[in-house]
Order: structure tokens, then sequence, then C-alpha cells
């Protein structure tokens, strides 16, 4: 009996000792070059909300090429690209939506299910992903554009619109750190 417990002492302090010494998702960071290339060509207000948008995927915490940090931002720009597209296609589905706004609603859903296409193309491999990126921004200024002449203000709107575009800017930047190492 003693030398069992023994054993569950021995494989407990291992244990404790190997989760001291792996970092927590908290230690974890993005390599400081490869997010110094990124973060400061992004139109995101500060530095650490890049970071902070760059880590809530936990893909990122194992990138080690600016090219898999760009194709982390690509990810997760189609992806904010499909929730945006899903928020106006169940916006629209609302019974509480002022009729004189579901027009310029409607446009912004069509206009972003159309930027999902841009999106989704092949993107760094096939290196179309600058125009791809540049379409799907077209087409959200094009729903801004939509939503500001039918004097649409709906605060849930200008949130989502807000997050897609900082998921863009910093998809946008990480592209541009590939495609120009130089800079």
């Amino acid at each position: 009996m003693g030398s069992r417990n023994t054993s569950v002492l021995f494989f407990a302090a291992i244990a404790l000792f190997l989760f001291q010494h792996f970092p927590s998702q908290t230690e974890a960071t993005i390599p400081t070059e490869l997010v110094s290339k990124v973060c400061p060509q992004s139109e995101i207000r500060s530095y650490e909300n890049c970071v902070k948008s760059l880590m809530a995927n936990p893909k990122s915490l194992m990138v080690t090429s600016a090219k898999a940090v760009a194709e982390n931002a690509l990810d997760m720009a189609r992806r904010e690209t499909t929730a945006t597209s899903c928020f106006f296609a169940a916006l629209l589905k609302r019974k509480d939506i002022n009729p004189a706004s579901k027009a310029a609603l409607e446009s912004c859903s069509s206009l972003f299910k159309q930027s999902v296409t841009f999106i989704s193309l092949d993107g760094l491999s096939g290196g179309t992903a600058s125009l791809d990126l540049h379409s799907a921004l077209d087409k959200a200024t094009e729903c801004k554009s939509e939503l500001s002449a039918a004097h649409v203000s709906i605060k849930s709107v200008t949130d989502k619109l807000e997050e897609w575009g900082n998921f863009y800017s910093i998809a946008s930047a990480a592209v541009y750190a590939v495609e120009n190492p130089e800079y």
C-alpha cells in the first residue's frame, strides 16, 4: 500500500513540475518580430488591439513565419466576413427593423455574401490575397455608403462593421508584409 501512495505522489509531483514549465495561453505570444511587421501597418487604433485580435485565434500562438501570420489573419478575416454576412441576414429577419432601413440592410447582406466569395479565394497561395481583400473592402465600403445614404443608424451594425474592419485591416497589413518583405 505504501509503494502505491509513493507512486501516486511521484507522478503528481512530475505532473506539477511539467505544468509549471508549459506556457499558459496568457503567457504564450506571437513572435514579436512578426507582430511588429503587421500591427504598425494595420489601421487599428492601437497596437495592443491589433495584438489582442491576433491572439484571439489559438492558431496565432503557433505561427513561425510572416507567411503563417498572413494565412492566419486571412483565415480570421474570412471567418469575420462570414459572420458579418450572417449578421446582416439575421438582422433582416427581425420584426422590429425600420422598413426605411430594410433596403440598405438587404444591400449590405448581399454585398457581404459577395465578400465571402472574394475573401475565400486562393489568397496567398494563388497570389491574389491583396486583390481579394480589396474587393471585400470595396463591398464593405459600398455597404457603409448605402447605410449612410439611407440614414441607417443602428449601433449593432456600426459595431459589426468596425469589428469587420479591424480583421480586414490586420489581414491586409499581414498580406502586405508578406508581399513586400523589404518594408
